[in-house]
């Protein structure tokens, strides 16, 4: 499995420094690659990843008292369907990366003109993280990049209905209701202070050991945090891991892309609404610490538009090569450390 992997990897990389080559092979070579990796997801071992092993148990047990408290409805109603027609848990795999990997193609194709640098960015990070591991937030997180493209134009219904749908694949999808309220318009005066003070902000939060769960005075939720800090030992092991390189990595791309923004409209027209996502990301990872697992998660479906900004980096400075080989490491870099230090996938399944 890692050998094919890494030869997946390998292949998107290639494809990245000549897509400017590929001509009219550009779009069969895109597809082909998408069901290269949506089989890859569906057929891998049990074991695999971290999740896969409850999976299975789900999807064999699809009544029990487990699978009903732990999924969403839908989740049990396909599970019951799909046992039907092919008796095997890799049945449920393949039908969930078909979703959540060709949502994520095609948004790729609506908002960026280029192919293979988002997708090398997303191979590296996401792929791993959601379609391998996490298979409902894969769908979620496919639908919400899916939804952009229309909000960006100013659809905010069909973009409504696209979020709603990913509230049936995962019920985290809830916290991506306030996209709604976000536009795709220049930045004025207040946007940019807002903006602008995102990192500082998140840096205040940090260095104080503070969040918005526990400086807002919220009746019993406020209570049940402080409990939680207390049981956890929230000190300085929960603070380092606060701090990894994911979101000091984001922070200073979006610093960078903030500034560079009104020079990327010209190629990315959505740009400011997927600043103003990417801003949100950041505080959700912050303002939300207290329950490490919460941060994380709202961070990481908003933070699914990396995969569209970081390669924006290759407009901002000439030769373009430069912008993609620096794009390329920090993915590579995101790669490394899911599988090195995050224990990840299981190779050896």
């Amino acid at each position: 499995m890692l050998i094919l992997l890494l030869l997946i990897i390998s292949s998107v990389l290639f494809l990245t420094f000549t897509e400017d080559y590929l001509g009219k092979y550009k779009w069969g070579i895109y597809i082909l690659v998408c069901l290269f990796l949506i089989i890859y997801a569906g057929l891998k071992p049990i074991g695999f990843d971290r999740d896969s092993s409850n999976y299975q148990w789900m999807f064999m047990h699809p009544d029990s008292n487990k699978a009903d408290t732990a999924v969403e409805p839908l989740f049990v109603i396909l599970s019951r369907v799909l046992y039907l027609i092919w008796p095997d848990v890799s049945c449920l795999f393949l039908f969930f990366a078909l979703l959540g990997i060709t949502a994520k193609f095609i948004a790729i194709k609506q908002l960026t003109p280029m192919l293979f640098l988002p997708l090398f960015s997303y191979l590296q990070n996401f792929y791993l993280l959601h379609d391998l591991t996490q298979i409902r937030a894969g769908v979620t997180s496919g639908l919400f990049l899916l939804a952009l493209y229309p909000l960006a134009n100013q659809k905010k219904l069909k973009a409504f209905g696209i979020i709603i749908l990913g509230v049936l694949f995962h019920y985290s999808a809830l916290c991506l209701l306030p996209i709604l309220f976000l536009n795709n318009k220049r930045f004025d005066l207040k946007w940019k202070i807002v903006l602008w003070s995102i990192v500082p902000f998140c840096c205040l939060l940090y260095i104080l050991n503070l969040d918005l769960l526990t400086v807002v005075e919220i009746p019993y939720i406020t209570e049940k945090v402080e409990a939680y800090k207390t049981l956890s030992e929230f000190g300085v092991a929960e603070k380092a891991r606060l701090l990894s390189p994911f979101p000091v990595i984001k922070a200073l791309v979006f610093l960078y892309l903030l500034y560079f923004a009104e020079t990327i409209e010209e190629y990315i027209p959505s740009i400011y609404l997927l600043l103003r996502i990417f801003g949100c990301s950041l505080l959700a990872y912050f303002a939300l610490s207290s329950f490490t697992i919460l941060s994380m998660r709202i961070s990481e479906l908003y933070g699914i538009v990396e995969i569209i900004l970081y390669p924006c980096i290759i407009y901002t400075v000439r030769p373009q090569l430069v912008g993609k080989c620096a794009v390329c490491i920090i993915a590579v870099f995101e790669m490394v450390y899911n599988l090195a230090i995050n224990d990840l996938l299981d190779f050896t399944a």
